[in-house]
């Protein structure tokens, strides 16, 4: 790929031994940067083809290599082929990576996850982090730096957690101990008449905190002052883990009261914007949400996203950031501890944080100093664009922190984000009170909270989908094969009971716009969308044998399907009974069990599944499996059964089935398969002289059909297959089909059908 720039002498070194030499990369980047320049230029005659067919090759060859192979070398050259790849499409421009790039960039797909997943698990990473970012990591430069940072969490601290969720941060508010600066600090809480708080909240206004230092921390005083149009105020936002908060009352130690008056811009921390003079006042959840009575404490949720979008300044305080001097760590460790931290995980520190992002008021509190997010996405993006080492860190700290700061819409006039953007950002997050959650969404979606609040706390979430239909695009009928826990209550079956406790298969993401028509309306029957579908027709069992005579239906979760046209289908269940938590997501009976029940079954999927391509290839389909309940006014009623996929067979699979579709056909014509429909239409006991000896004397038919002339290709598709050179693998599939375990394509409706789906 370098041509004449690369001296392979140049990279060998020799060691401390004096006799063994190694191969090393240190002086790789320099020659990289020059041919990237004189490509640029013109003075290096080279097409892009060319390069790309060089690191085709590498990839290629690294990707041969099995298990045996070293993974640490197996990673010295990935990361090369990386770097490489990075300095080719600057060196020709390559922008669009979707469209023009021709070089391999998936290297981080070869790399195990095992040695990271060890590495992080020793020194004390929660589970589920380490899943979030090894899995998550998009490239081998990221996966190496994430999974190269040290822990700064307490030890111990996530012992309880497992991979797919963290609990080190919940909270149990009955035994929650409100934390002071040090240890050995015993000063007196100090608190604030919650009267005083609500008073202020009854007139509209938010209380904020004015603190007023004294010599000695008995001195030290707090007033409450009602927010005016032009008040200056910090928001915190925090992780009650980390002890700033109090669930019995509004009060705090009196030294953290003074810390927190120390974070204001005297003591230039924060910068002082617009260089006001006016006093800058403070406002924290734990002084200023009353924790009684619940009328208080329902008007101060009332007034969050409104606390949040008129500060001056929104501080973030995390235990695991504020020990960290930001001047002794670069930018991409900043950002990289930012996005590990405790606070990006919780649930109501979404709304604290992406308000603020979106006009650069977000600030994270280090030891030495506040530090500003906007800044560090910029240094991401000049990263992303000037170094071949780091320009997939780069872009992997700019995926992940670009959604967060442009969370809520440009648009003039709109203030409320996307269910398909809430719901990807809440993924990862908990929270401690789980009633909490529809508050929190209802906010970002800008529904009314107030009905939300008005009402038992366990039902709140079927009252924030009653109210879904007002939110910015409504409710995306991609709702229904998003996977997860449902509502149980009539006419809201649909309807995710939680959207952070999302199964590990995650395959249906809600979409920001489809084409057509996306909306679902809520009816007391169901939700009612239009998508496309089709009915699932069995083909009757033939008379006079058993449901699996020759015992080869092994996977209860899977059918085939064939459509008229002799296209096959494979349709398989998307989440195993045995993990579908107790029928959360849907029946727990096997797709066998329910394919051949005397119903009437559909599949439905979304418009933009399951077409054919201008190549001709379909796409797996993510569908759902339902049962006709009624057909009324254009509108068909159906239960859901299962979340399932359908995906086409192609190439030499396709053509052995529908060669074993043929043959089916043949020998149910035989004398064989005559003469034993004649013996009834029931299970016959195989035990029986004369049904064992017709029963056994299918065999040789199914071989003799099998070997005929025009299935030759099928038994050659099915050597390639086995790697044996005998019909075994293509005789079960004539069984299979013989037995009618399979199903037929009805006729697809049109998109502009009407479900209604409990």
């Amino acid at each position: 790929m370098l041509g004449d720039l690369c001296n392979p002498d140049d990279f060998i070194v020799t060691s401390n031994s004096l006799t063994d030499k190694v191969v090393s990369t240190s002086k790789l980047i320099a020659v990289v940067e020059t041919w990237v320049r004189q490509v640029e230029e013109g003075q290096i005659i080279t097409t892009y083809e060319h390069v790309a067919e060089c690191l085709q090759l590498a990839y290629a060859t690294l990707r041969a290599a099995g298990p045996p192979f070293d993974h640490q070398i197996k990673l010295s050259i990935a990361s090369t082929g990386e770097v490489l790849v990075y300095a080719a499409n600057k060196a020709f421009h390559i922008e669009d990576m979707t469209k023009d790039n021709k070089c391999p960039t998936s290297w981080r797909m070869l790399i195990d996850d095992a040695p990271w997943t060890d590495v992080m698990r020793v020194a004390g990473w929660c589970p589920s982090q380490i899943t979030l970012l090894i899995q998550g990591a998009l490239s081998v430069q990221s996966l190496y730096f994430f999974t190269a940072l040290s822990q700064r969490d307490l030890p111990g601290r996530h012992h309880l957690c497992n991979e797919r969720k963290c609990i080190a941060y919940q909270t149990n508010l009955e035994k929650y101990t409100t934390q002071h600066c040090t240890n050995d600090c015993q000063c007196e809480e100090l608190s604030v008449d919650v009267e005083v708080i609500d008073q202020i909240l009854i007139e509209g206004n938010l209380p904020l905190m004015r603190i007023i230092p004294g010599q000695t921390y008995a001195e030290l005083r707090l007033e409450m002052v009602p927010s005016r149009p032009d008040s200056r105020y910090v928001a915190l936002s925090h992780v009650w883990a980390d002890g700033l908060g109090n669930p019995t009352a509004n009060a705090l130690p009196r030294c953290q009261l003074l810390r927190l008056h120390g974070l204001l811009p005297k003591s230039a921390t924060l910068p002082d914007s617009r260089g006001s003079k006016d006093e800058l006042l403070l406002w924290c959840d734990t002084i200023c949400c009353p924790v009684e009575p619940d009328e208080a404490k329902k008007r101060a949720l009332l007034q969050l996203k409104r606390t949040y979008q008129d500060a001056t300044h929104v501080l973030v305080l995390d235990a695991s950031l504020q020990f960290l001097d930001s001047n002794a760590i670069s930018p991409e460790e900043t950002c990289a501890r930012i996005l590990s931290s405790g606070w990006m995980r919780r649930l109501w520190t979404l709304q604290e944080g992406a308000i603020p992002a979106n006009n650069k008021r977000l600030w994270f509190q280090f030891r030495d100093r506040a530090v500003n997010l906007h800044p560090l996405l910029q240094s991401m993006h000049q990263m992303f664009s000037s170094k071949f080492t780091h320009s997939g860190l780069a872009s992997e700290i700019i995926s992940r922190i670009k959604p967060f700061m442009t969370f809520f819409p440009i648009t003039p006039g709109d203030s409320e984000a996307a269910l398909s953007v809430i719901e990807k950002a809440l993924r990862d997050r908990s929270v401690s009170v789980s009633t909490d959650e529809p508050l929190l969404i209802g906010n970002l979606l800008a529904l009314n909270v107030e009905k939300i609040l008005d009402g038992p706390a366990e039902s709140r979430v079927h009252r924030m989908w009653s109210l879904m239909p007002s939110a910015r695009r409504g409710i995306p009928k991609d709702i229904l094969f998003r996977l997860g826990p449902r509502l149980k209550e009539e006419g809201f079956r649909w309807a995710p009971s939680t959207m952070l406790d999302i199964h590990e298969g995650r395959l249906s993401e809600l979409q920001f716009k489809r084409d057509g028509d996306n909306q679902g309306i809520p009816t007391p029957r169901g939700l009612q969308v239009s998508l496309c579908g089709y009915k699932l027709l069995f083909p009757p069992r033939p008379k006079g044998l058993p449901a699996n005579p020759w015992n080869i239906v092994k996977d209860k979760e899977l059918v085939y399907m064939r459509e008229e046209d002799g296209v096959w289908y494979i349709i398989h269940r998307r989440v195993s009974s045995a993990s579908s938590s107790g029928g959360d997501f849907l029946s727990d009976d096997s797709l066998c069990d329910i394919v051949h029940r005397d119903e009437e079954l559909r599949i439905v999927h979304l418009e933009s599944d399951f077409q054919p391509r201008a190549d001709g290839i379909y796409r797996t389909s993510t569908s759902l499996l339902v049962k006709v309940l009624q057909e009324e006014n254009d509108v068909t009623y159906v239960q859901s059964y299962m979340h399932v996929n359908v995906r086409p067979l192609q190439g030499s699979v396709l053509a052995m089935f529908e060669a074993a579709y043929q043959s089916t056909k043949q020998l149910m014509n035989s004398v064989t398969a005559r003469a034993l429909a004649d013996l009834g239409d029931g299970d016959v006991d195989l035990d029986l002289p004369a049904y064992k000896t017709l029963f056994d004397g299918l065999e040789p038919e199914i071989r003799h059909i099998a070997k005929m002339e025009e299935n030759e290709a099928a038994l050659a598709a099915a050597r390639q297959m086995t790697g044996k050179d005998n019909v075994v693998l293509f005789e079960a599939i004539i069984k299979l089909l013989f037995i009618g375990h399979f199903a037929y394509m009805g006729t697809r409706n049109s998109v502009t059908q009407k479900w209604c789906v409990s």
